[in-house]
């Protein structure tokens, strides 16, 4: 019989399922839960107020390796603890004194990786990091996020990118390291019988609206549709601003045309998936981002960049349409194509829910990160 495993997930977010990390931790330790072990979890909403703010970069590392350490002194210490990259040197390095549990790493995208490409947008004329951020996050960030990889005992990252940076940049061993993929409850998939593919006027993009996320390549892509389809809308779930901030980046005649949504539920989700045509996702750099699967399982047909996780998951016209990154011209060229021809979009959608329905469920994304757990404790419990 399986050891029951005590885990602790400490990543620096808010518990609220509202947000990608947060899902997809929640979703993969449900099914940790539902097979015996035991998950408490530590997030931004643990630390307490004056500890709290920009400060939170190194007190909840920090933190988190006391709430560790408290479980230890308890007579109940963690087998395990999944804890975020950029948060991860503090427990990694002194973990003697929580009890030596294994320490496993999580990248949502490599941080240095991230850091590198937001340098390189000056070369394309397209700003890039303040010289405070220059000075600061290097100090504050990456070296803590570097550290912490080096000393993990697994790494679980988001992209076959990240993993070759790991391997060949940071020379850590691939049996150290662990593709982790996004899911998406079947629920997406209960309206798909019912989405008509014969007209297309509702974009979607979902993610918060900042510049990495590749806003820079839709607002003159959506733009340039606009004048050519006057009912195209477009929708920005979970922009994370004001609908007013969102709308004065596009030009002040197809402003009534964007739209802003946020939803509480995986209901409300599907709810806006249902009711949006063509999913457009052209981001510079994600882990494997947790909307796109929800897209595919949606049945939605897809654009995106040719990058990181969206490369790994979406096959150009096989189950979807990858485009170059900072090319506004071919995003807008690629939902053109879809726009103006239902079957590819019928053709599309459904390649990628069926996809999304056999590989990118809970409990199949969860499985491999199960199995990581327990071999590891099995090592540790061989050892000790």
């Amino acid at each position: 019989m399986k050891k029951r495993l005590r885990i602790l997930v400490a990543h620096n977010v808010p518990r609220p399922r509202t947000g990608g990390m947060s899902r997809l931790m929640g979703f993969i330790h449900d099914y940790m839960i539902s097979e015996g072990h035991s998950v408490d979890s530590f997030c931004s909403d643990d630390v307490p107020r004056r500890w709290s703010g920009r400060i939170t970069r190194f007190t909840f590392p920090l933190l988190a390796r006391q709430r560790a350490v408290e479980a230890a002194r308890s007579g109940n210490p963690y087998d395990l603890i999944n804890i975020h990259e950029p948060s991860a040197a503090a427990i990694s390095t002194f973990k003697k004194a929580a009890g030596n549990p294994s320490v496993v790493v999580t990248s949502y995208g490599i941080e240095r990786r991230a850091w590198e490409l937001s340098l390189a947008e000056r070369q394309f004329s397209r700003g890039g990091p303040s010289l405070k951020t220059r000075l600061i996050y290097p100090a504050t960030i990456l070296w803590q996020s570097r550290w912490g990889l080096v000393r993990a005992d697994h790494i679980l990252c988001s992209n076959s990118e990240d993993n070759d940076y790991l391997v060949q940049r940071l020379k850590i061993s691939p049996e150290k390291i662990t593709r982790m993929f996004s899911g998406a409850d079947s629920t997406y998939a209960m309206n798909v019988a019912l989405r008509d593919y014969t007209s297309a006027n509702r974009l979607l993009f979902a993610g918060t609206w900042i510049k990495r996320k590749g806003i820079e390549d839709l607002v003159p892509a959506f733009t340039a549709l606009a004048s050519l389809h006057a009912n195209l809308t477009l929708t920005i779930l979970a922009a994370g601003v004001s609908e007013a901030e969102v709308r004065s980046t596009f030009p002040e005649g197809i402003r009534s045309r964007v739209f802003c949504a946020s939803t509480q539920s995986e209901i409300e989700n599907i709810t806006v998936y249902s009711a949006s045509d063509i999913y457009v996702l052209p981001s510079l750099f994600e882990g494997t981002p947790l909307t796109l699967v929800e897209a595919m399982m949606s049945g939605m047909p897809i654009v995106t960049s040719a990058t990181c996780g969206m490369k790994d998951v979406i096959r150009h016209e096989e189950n979807g349409l990858l485009v170059p990154t900072r090319s506004p011209e071919r995003t807008m060229a690629a939902i053109e194509r879809l726009l103006n021809d239902p079957q590819l979009r019928a053709r599309l959608g459904r390649a990628a829910q069926q996809e999304a329905m056999e590989k990118y469920s809970w409990e199949r994304v969860a499985e491999p990160v199960l199995e990581v757990y327990e071999r590891l404790c099995s090592r540790q419990n061989g050892h000790s």
